[in-house]
């Protein structure tokens, strides 16, 4: 329609080609996937409140939650060897007479008491796994000044991605977890060069100390408790529990870009682009070895992993790791049939408003930008309240192929087997045990 007179401009109606090259563009503007898409994506409108809406990535050995945020960030660590406790005999003595006196109470049909009773059988807490700790990052964005939010977790190629603007500068970040090269990797870029800056840093719960090495690596080193209560506050503790280690090493580029040190922390400025490694390892030797008899230095082990992999690039890294993963993950497919209302209708293109098409062209540039060609990002959350409704049967398939990306990112060949958190947990005391 002509801006001046209000008069629509009558075009032919494009080919099949032009017409899904117009679709493709307009889904990708506002983030519509395709129905194969709909079924492997978990997404998010909106960085998370709370931790369990943070997206999840592992390789077995190592997890992170990636929460998503603008102003400033956080991705919470695990690795799976990190619990309370030493190697002991947890036999419960007292078991047996329990056991005796819960069979009289059956055997009476005093059911209540006999439950009760038998709470006697589990002995003494058991131990309890253990967060590793915190990458956190401070870009110094205010959280309303963002535009374009998006957060995905893409079941094809195990990564979280992140994508939001802040005025005509549109921000990307990339995660994933390498189980070929046991490293964390998150990328973070800019559609405009010198844009990317903030200051980093690592932190944990447990009793831990960290360190600057060079220009361009933090070390974290701490250790568990060796019994089950939580760390306090004091450096001058020293916990007999499990030793860990993490180092993060910086990687960026850009001709105006900076770094430089502030009391434990990086600070980024005017890069195109940075790449975060995180490696992490620990004291940990099998269930019959004290702590304390451990001969594994875990930051040696981390600065190995880190050595190993510090000629790769971002690309090298991702393809091994995708690799990987889809041997794994591509060995099943789950094809739902489509239910009446769950098929997103492309837009018929029979007129355009009046501007600069011609034909055959194509303006990608005002296609992008348009939110009238396709309704904005629908979440997974808002998926799940309308299946009473729409009985999507992506949305079932979504659910079967996350439940195997959970599996295969929590425990893998040589590692520690799933607990009930897979491999991902926030707390020095966590709600299960």
């Amino acid at each position: 329609m002509d801006a001046d007179d209000g008069e629509w401009v009558w075009v032919r109606r494009p080919a099949e080609p032009e017409a899904a090259a117009w679709w493709s563009a307009a889904t990708a503007a506002v983030g519509l996937e395709d129905e194969d898409d709909r079924a492997l994506k978990v997404v998010f409108a909106a960085p998370a409140p709370r931790w369990t809406d943070a997206a999840p990535l592992g390789n077995g050995r190592l997890g992170a939650m990636v929460w998503g945020g603008v102003a400033t960030e956080t991705i919470q660590l695990n690795h799976d060897t990190l619990w309370t406790g030493v190697p002991a005999n947890y036999t419960n003595p007292n078991a047996p007479a329990v056991l005796s006196k819960v069979r009289t109470l059956v055997d009476n049909g005093d059911y209540a008491a006999a439950s009760t009773a038998a709470l006697g059988l589990s002995g003494l807490p058991s131990d309890v796994y253990q967060p590793l700790g915190d990458i956190n990052l401070e870009f110094g964005d205010t959280d309303t000044a963002h535009t374009a939010y998006y957060r995905d977790i893409d079941l094809k190629s195990a990564t979280v991605n992140v994508k939001y603007a802040i005025e005509d500068v549109e921000f990307t970040r990339e995660h994933f977890i390498s189980n070929p090269h046991r490293v964390v990797v998150a990328k973070f870029s800019a559609n405009k060069a010198g844009s990317i800056s903030f200051t980093v840093y690592l932190d944990s719960k447990l009793h831990h100390l960290s360190r600057i090495s060079g220009t361009n690596v933090i070390i974290m080193e701490g250790s568990c408790s060796g019994k089950r209560i939580a760390p306090k506050e004091c450096t001058s503790e020293n916990p007999s529990g499990i030793k860990f280690s993490a180092v993060l090493d910086l990687q960026m580029g850009g001709d105006s870009s900076k770094i430089g040190v502030i009391d434990r922390k990086l600070k980024i400025e005017g890069a195109d682009w940075v790449v975060l490694l995180l490696a992490a390892a620990s004291s940990f030797e099998g269930p019959f070895t004290k702590p304390s008899d451990s001969r594994k230095d875990p930051t040696s082990a981390a600065l190995s992993t880190i050595n190993s992999i510090r000629n790769m690039s971002y690309s090298q890294l991702y393809a091994s790791h995708l690799d990987d993963y889809q041997s794994l993950f591509n060995r099943v497919t789950l094809k739902l049939s489509k239910g009446p209302n769950n098929t997103i209708e492309k837009p018929r293109f029979d007129f355009i408003q009046k501007c600069d098409i011609r034909d055959s062209d194509v303006n990608k540039e005002q296609l992008e930008r348009s939110s009238n060609l396709a309704s904005s990002v629908i979440s997974t959350a808002e998926r799940v309240k309308s299946f009473k409704n729409d009985e999507d049967p992506s949305l079932v398939q979504l659910l079967f192929n996350y439940g195997r990306y959970l599996l295969i990112s929590c425990s893998r060949p040589g590692t520690q087997i799933a607990n009930l958190q897979g491999i991902w947990n926030k707390d020095i005391e966590p709600a299960w045990e």
